[in-house]
């Protein structure tokens, strides 16, 4: 890996803990179906290491705290193989801002430093969930009931779901090869995205039959110890399958991003919405994987504006840095938020697929060392006119003669635009004006 960050080599305990975390949305539908969609691409890993120092070590321990933390906060961590990792080196950053030690007799230290990256190396795939576990299980059958909210004679309630779903919670303990494997198979799955077949073994206490599950949690937390030997619990949750899953899939994978553009003269802003995923390019431009996050419409009490907040991070102090140096040319500057589909299992863009959602120009900037919050405002609602050009009238508005609106397909080649004209031609279901009203009025004062 080259780049210019420090690296973390400090020697750590043989007892750690390791977390691979995803995040999932889920939609419940119809009797117990889900639709479920991925938030982020790549997985965040969290590594937990323990430390036992003497004062020297200690001393060196905190100047890189330190150092660290003062000059943008990330540093490269080689996950060691002799600790039971795969040899791989992260750019990670410390959860946590302040860093705590329990201080003994002579200087020594015991303290304990949370890691956390962005895993986006690839993984071998693993082709079947079939890993021994204990025959102890914790073992639930679920049902979706409704019933009266208040106790009474009557009682109703009410079975949603055609059948009770079942859930398991695994208790495993694994060597290094095998806590891989499920690591590498809880990645392949995206934490609670993909589903997959699974048999309960009678030998293991169960009933022999394979089940259709996914992972209940989105988080994968495995103690590890001597050697990367690892104890953990993996929690699975039956899922419905739907009458075709082929399709099913395919739609699951396709999933929604938003992408803002801000066009700056010297240079814009391209944001992708919330994602592990560094960027995506899109109409030749690169888009940046950032906070981002937006309100709903809001239109004033004369609808001559909508508007659309927008709050982007500002910790960088990127936006700051271009109003700093390049004045406020956010202010009034074009700003487009697009939605687009992107395949997860190629992190490609589905073509023909994007629609915008708003666009407008940028007002009302505030910032602060967190972040920056602008609204993007369309005048009169994105609308030139907020009524449509037309006057009442006892003649008709068609402006032309046998065009689409007038709908007349005969052989006639005038008319008069009258209510009467239109019946003579029969074509007085498309009148469009007002024939009850008076042609002229007169006033006497």
């Amino acid at each position: 890996m080259t780049n210019s960050l420090l690296t973390f080599n400090f020697e750590y305990q043989e007892a750690y803990t390791s977390k691979i975390e995803f995040d999932t949305q889920i939609n419940e539908k119809h009797k117990g179906k889900e639709q479920r969609y991925p938030k982020w691409t790549y997985p965040k890993r969290t590594f937990t290491l323990k430390f036992d120092k003497n004062f020297s070590d200690r001393q060196a321990l905190e100047e890189f705290v330190i150092d660290v933390m003062q000059n943008g906060g990330k540093f490269n961590w080689t996950w060691e193989e002799s600790k039971g990792g795969n040899g791989q080196t992260y750019i990670c950053y410390f959860e946590d801002s302040t860093f705590r030690q329990n201080i003994k007799n002579l200087g020594y230290t015991e303290c304990e430093i949370a890691l956390v990256c962005i895993d986006t190396n690839p993984i071998t795939p693993v082709n079947s969930f079939n890993f021994y576990h204990d025959a102890e299980c914790d073992n639930s059958i679920d049902f979706y009931r409704i019933i009266d909210s208040i106790f009474t004679a009557q009682n109703n309630q009410k079975v949603w779901w055609d059948k009770p779903k079942k859930s398991w919670e695994l208790t495993l303990e694994k060597d290094p090869e095998t806590r891989k494997q499920i690591e590498e198979f809880f990645i392949a799955k995206r934490g609670r995205f993909r589903s997959f077949e699974w048999t309960w073994e009678k030998s293991r206490g169960g009933d022999g039959k394979t089940y259709h599950v996914r992972f209940d949690s989105d988080i994968l937390q495995m103690d590890v110890d001597y050697l990367g030997y690892a104890s953990f619990k993996i929690h699975l949750v039956e899922v419905f399958e739907t009458p075709n899953p082929l399709a099913e899939t395919e739609k699951d994978e396709l999933i929604p991003r938003k992408l803002l553009k801000i066009d700056l003269p010297g240079g814009g802003i391209n944001i992708l919405d919330n994602e592990t995923l560094a960027s995506l390019e899109y109409e030749n431009e690169e888009y940046l994987g950032a906070p981002l996050s937006h309100g709903d419409i809001i239109k004033d009490d004369n609808s001559s504006v909508s508007k659309l907040n927008i709050s982007l991070s500002n910790v960088g102090l990127g936006i700051s840095g271009i109003v700093g140096t390049r004045g406020d040319i956010i202010t009034n500057a074009p700003a487009v938020l697009t939605l687009v589909f992107l395949d997860v299992n190629t992190n490609q863009l589905i073509p023909n697929t994007q629609r915008i959602l708003y666009a407008g120009k940028c007002n009302n900037l505030t910032l602060d060392y967190e972040n920056a919050s602008m609204d993007i405002e369309t005048p009169l609602g994105g609308y030139e006119k907020q009524c449509p050009v037309m006057k009442y009238r006892a003649t008709c508005q068609v402006r032309r003669f046998k065009d689409s609106r007038c709908g007349y397909t005969g052989a006639e080649t005038k008319c008069d635009r009258t209510f009467s004209r239109c019946k003579e031609l029969g074509n007085h279901g498309n009148f469009r004006g007002f024939p009850t009203m008076y042609q002229e009025s007169v006033i006497k004062v």
